[in-house]
């Protein structure tokens, strides 16, 4: 779906008011009928994104996206080879958002948006929100999985897209808008905060859920990781709501352009500070809290108060950190107007999310698949699983290649002290080796029980082999993906279809 036709004019207009215009070469009686950052899909009237990268230079395909017909250029500096209308910008990345976002004429004005960032939990949060969401209208959801749409399916080619870029963005927010969907929920991550993808876009609800140890080998520390994360305020909307994880301390004392903000945690019986005769407002806003939590092996039952009312839920999801991420999206839920009585059943029959402790076989033994893939996920998964093993809770993971090296000990050291039985593996290597990754990973785990074999593959069946009726097996890193990544190459690999292959196909029903 492209854009309308529309005169450069009104892009120049829009960069010059954002303070980022710095000079037009050549015309700007150019009508453009298109909008790319990416020269190999540039199409005849399209106006072409450039900025400079960490990895690839824009600039440098400019030549070959005007003979695939581009007719402009934003540009954040002056390419003299090529005969078309360019705007020079000071910041190339924020140029492109705005100008792709006025391309398709602004799609979010006419959609209740929310984004939702943090380290965990921004998935299942997100597809929480997009089911609430759906009692009221038409809803979607954008993120990791792909594109969910109303009947809560994945749409097919579009897994992996966590926050795409912001012509990919605004052009599927623009569809959503023509095809009369009234609410989405975006995953939004720090990396697509700090490269300025979102900054085209205005949303209703600003969702924070945690924050611990992750993407270092982008952000320089954990405070850099945090404001690239606080962002996301700067994207709200006049008389948008901050919907904040009140037991996260890093948001803390964050400032709200507005002041609009909506809380949500544990009470008292829950098990976090605070709580008494006030919970359900605070100072800074309301908030929604969950008061006697009673986790078990079908999922959570748990009281949801909102000022003075108050409402049972029966989560039919495991662990007290999937009732924190229902927290979060019924957060967005009642900053989109939804009573608490909605929010109570729509959460009570919340769907099981792909990856995030999805059940393959309960016999011999339960097998789960979770996407869990820093020290902190890790944590929360053994934690919630520990309970329910009658024998041994078995783990096998990995760590990603070319990635935060600092995490990989710490994960080891988690599941050293959380599990009976390790299973050390691969998860995506990258360029990296294998059996190094490996040895980062081992330098956390003491003499804890463990096996080593970076063939993952032969990992999950050696766990198969190991495991008998009253243990548990989580196999943990790769979630959702459908691919291992191995050099610069994607090798299918579908982790619960090698689970029941090795099984003969057997399936299961609920741990």
């Amino acid at each position: 779906m492209g854009s309308p036709a529309l005169p450069l004019s009104a892009v120049a207009r829009r960069l010059r008011e954002a303070g980022i215009l710095l000079a037009v070469s050549g015309s700007q009686e150019v009508t453009i009928t298109g909008v790319s950052q990416d020269s190999r899909g540039v199409t005849p009237g399209d106006l072409f994104l450039a900025w400079k990268g960490s990895e690839h230079d824009a600039h440098e395909f400019l030549p070959q996206a005007v003979e695939g017909g581009a007719v402009a250029a934003v540009v954040e500096r002056l390419v003299s080879e090529v005969q078309v209308t360019q705007l020079l910008v000071s910041d190339g990345r924020l140029g492109g958002a705005l100008a792709a976002d006025t391309a398709f004429g602004s799609p979010w004005t006419q959609l209740f948006l929310a984004g939702v960032t943090g380290t965990n939990g921004k998935t299942t949060s997100a597809v929480l929100a997009r089911h609430l969401l759906q009692q009221r209208g038409r809803a979607r959801a954008l993120g990791t999985l792909g594109l969910v749409e109303e009947s809560g399916s994945v749409r097919p080619g579009t897994e992996g897209l966590t926050t795409p870029g912001p012509v990919q963005i605004c052009r599927m927010l623009r569809e959503m808008a023509d095809d009369g969907v009234e609410y989405g929920a975006l995953e939004v991550s720090s990396h697509a905060l700090d490269q300025r993808r979102m900054d085209g876009v205005g949303l209703d609800a600003a969702v924070f859920t945690n924050l611990s140890q992750d993407h270092l080998d982008y952000h320089p520390d954990l405070d850099s990781y945090r404001q690239a994360k606080a962002r996301l305020l700067e994207l709200l909307k006049p008389g948008g709501w901050a919907v904040v994880n009140r037991d996260e301390a890093a948001w803390r004392g964050q400032p709200v352009p507005g002041g609009r903000t909506l809380h949500f945690g544990f009470g008292e019986e829950g098990g976090s500070e605070g709580g008494g005769e006030g919970e359900g407002e605070e100072e800074g806003g309301p908030a929604l809290v969950a008061r006697g939590l009673d986790l078990t092996p079908g999922g959570s039952r748990l009281r949801l108060r909102a000022g003075m009312e108050e409402v049972e839920v029966h989560l039919p999801l495991l662990g007290r950190f999937n009732v924190e991420n229902a927290l979060a999206a019924a957060g967005v839920a009642r900053v989109a107007g939804l009573s608490l009585e909605e929010i109570a059943g729509g959460l009570s029959s919340a769907p099981q999310v792909p990856g995030r402790l999805e059940l393959v076989v309960d016999l011999p033994f339960p097998v789960l698949i979770d996407f869990a893939h820093t020290p902190h996920a890790l944590e929360r998964v053994l934690q919630t699983l520990r309970p329910l093993v009658r024998g041994r809770l078995m783990v096998l993971f990995g760590a990603g290649g070319d990635r935060d090296r600092g995490k990989r000990p710490r994960m080891g050291a988690v599941v050293a002290r959380l599990a009976d039985l390790a299973f050390v593996t691969s998860d995506n290597p990258r360029t990296e080796d294998p059996e190094a990754i490996i040895d980062d990973i081992l330098q956390g785990m003491g003499t804890a029980p463990r096996l080593r074999i970076p063939d993952r593959r032969e990992a999950i069946a050696a766990g198969l082999r190991e495991g008998r009726p009253g243990d548990l097996l989580l196999l943990a890193g790769k979630g959702h993906e459908a691919y291992q990544t191995v050099g610069r190459q994607r090798h299918p690999f579908v982790e619960r279809d090698i689970v029941l292959e090795f099984l003969g196909g057997r399936e299961g029903g609920s741990a």
